[in-house]
């Protein structure tokens, strides 16, 4: 027994001892010497009194009580000799308090071990001897006025009363140490299934699936934190509500439970669409299990909550990158079968331009043919250029510098009206990339800007230093691209302009991925466009 434990037993036991003292006041006042001529009043009366100021001392010790087993070894040996000081006297070998030895055998079984029990059945057993057949050898008329002289009947009674209290300690300790041993082993147990509730406690708020469990009537009793983030529903809003009144009836909850009820070891999956908070649509995947306890006995459901969102847009990218790869191979095709003959026809439309005897007609249609082959010679080597694109040397350099030669290239060629270049950025912007596809990348992208901008607005060029990667953001005031087109834009061949061939922005999407970053377009009817791009930092 520990020591808190044995300290609170004290406490309960000075109590105890109070009501017995009580209840020996309650007789004192009770017994005359008419009644009872064999009592001492002034002993029985100093007993009383030992008795509630030792109690009132156990009140007083501290809880942090270092040493409780000597403490209660001593109060019980101090309880032997006032019930000793008791039964001898109120009468001695007759007195009718001697089952207050009775009681301290059984306060030592609850306190002590079950030695310290038969310890105290021992001396209880030698005190009550002397009170018999003391008085025939020492003088005890101060604390008894009754003849001296030990009966037969009277050392047959202290025979049976040494034996109870004997029988008292073997019994009651035995039943006090199996008491212990349940607490002992209940206080484990309880701990053991504190510790195992806080751990599975902890596994269920901190997995990264939502976990739902429902019981017979669909109502749901657990919901972990991020089932709570996928639905956006708190615990507290859904815990005891249906399953309905929290995912709707995308789920048929009712024929879900009679095929677990029928097939305990059969699971149901289901993929919908959850409302976010904000309005959004958020993907799911569902799946059901039956919620089984120890015995294997149906309690209900358990659901798995997934969110599908980033495996969505994974999917989606994987699907571009196959057909960008697809247009890839196709263009090379393309590329191979178109660029020899064209070599050919722009060599004799050459001859043909420089005989001046043809006519300015001739002259002049020479001219076109020659810059409609130039055009097309840029549109095969672009597409050659993504079909095959060049390895990166990657270098130590600058963005911000980068940016400015791309700005004052810019603004040296004839730009719409009206229109507005903004930097944005300063100081160094240190990226490892290769100096000339990254400038291509910038270019591209503040080309479209400005042109998109065909009455005037504002390009406004920035770029942010963060922790571990750098941001870019390239926006302008134009008309902004349709929702139906923004997946369609890094697609080659897509284009919105009635003379593009849509290989520029594939281009820079292959450029930017390679460079192991990212590119974001944000664009709204009639509010213009924002590209960011997110490349490594050096600064990682």
């Amino acid at each position: 027994m520990d020591a808190l434990n044995l300290t609170d037993l004290l406490r309960k036991f000075a109590w105890a001892r109070l009501v017995v003292a009580g209840f020996l006041l309650i007789a004192w006042g009770l017994l005359s010497p008419a009644t009872v001529p064999a009592i001492s009043f002034k002993s029985f009366g100093a007993a009383v009194l030992i008795t509630v100021a030792s109690s009132a001392l156990l009140l007083l010790l501290p809880r942090s009580l270092t040493r409780p087993r000597i403490t209660a070894s001593l109060t019980l040996i101090l309880d032997v000799a006032t019930a000793t000081l008791i039964v001898l006297a109120s009468g001695g070998p007759v007195s009718i308090f001697t089952f207050l030895y009775v009681l301290v055998v059984i306060a030592s079984c609850v306190l002590l071990s079950r030695q310290g029990a038969l310890a105290t059945a021992g001396a209880s057993s030698l005190f009550y001897t002397a009170v018999v057949v003391g008085p025939t050898i020492f003088p005890v008329s101060y604390f008894l006025d009754a003849p001296t002289d030990t009966t037969a009947l009277a050392v047959l009674t202290m025979f049976l009363n040494a034996g109870t209290f004997l029988v008292v300690a073997i019994t009651a300790g035995s039943l006090a140490e199996h008491y212990r041993s349940a607490h002992y082993a209940l206080e484990g147990q309880r701990k053991d299934l504190s510790d195992l509730q806080a751990f599975k406690d902890l596994i269920f708020q901190s997995v990264g699936a939502g976990l739902i469990a429902l019981d017979h009537d669909g109502r749901i009793t657990a919901y972990n934190r991020a089932a709570a983030e996928i639905s956006g529903v708190p615990a507290a809003r859904a815990i005891g509500e249906p399953w309905r009144a929290i995912f709707g009836d995308a789920v048929d909850i009712d024929r879900i439970m009679r095929a677990v009820r029928t097939d305990p070891r059969a699971f149901r999956r289901h993929e919908l669409s959850l409302h976010a908070a904000g309005g959004s649509e958020v993907p799911v995947a569902i799946t059901f299990w039956a919620l089984r306890s120890g015995s294997g006995d149906t309690l209900g459901l358990i659901a798995v909550c997934e969110d599908r969102s980033p495996i969505k847009q994974m999917e989606a990218r994987l699907r571009q990158a196959d057909r960008l790869a697809t247009v890839g191979r196709m263009a090379a095709n393309i590329a191979h079968e178109i660029r020899n003959p064209l070599a050919s026809l722009t060599g004799a439309i050459e001859v043909l331009a420089r005989d001046t005897e043809l006519g300015s007609a001739r002259d002049r249609l020479a001219q076109i043919v020659v810059r409609e082959s130039e055009r097309l010679d840029h549109f095969i080597k672009d597409l050659l250029e993504y079909a095959r694109p060049a390895p990166l040397a990657l270098q130590p350099i600058n963005l911000a510098d980068t940016l400015d030669e791309v700005l004052l290239l810019l603004e040296h060629r004839p730009l719409p009206d009206n229109v507005k270049i903004v930097r944005g950025y300063s100081g160094s912007l240190p990226v490892d990339a290769d100096p000339q596809q990254i400038r291509q990348v910038f270019w591209n992208l503040c080309l479209n800007a400005v042109e998109a901008m065909t009455d005037g607005g504002e390009l406004r060029v920035g770029a942010d230093g963060r922790v571990g990667h750098l941001e870019v953001s390239i926006s302008d005031s134009g008309p902004g691209i349709r929702a139906a087109d923004l997946p369609h834009i890094f697609e080659p061949f897509f284009s919105t302009k009635p003379e593009g061939s849509g290989i520029g922005l594939a281009l820079v999407h292959r450029i930017v991925q390679e460079h192991g970053g990212d590119i974001d377009v944000r664009s709204f009817g009639g509010q213009g466009t924002t590209v960011t791009i997110t490349l490594p930092s050096r600064n990682a």
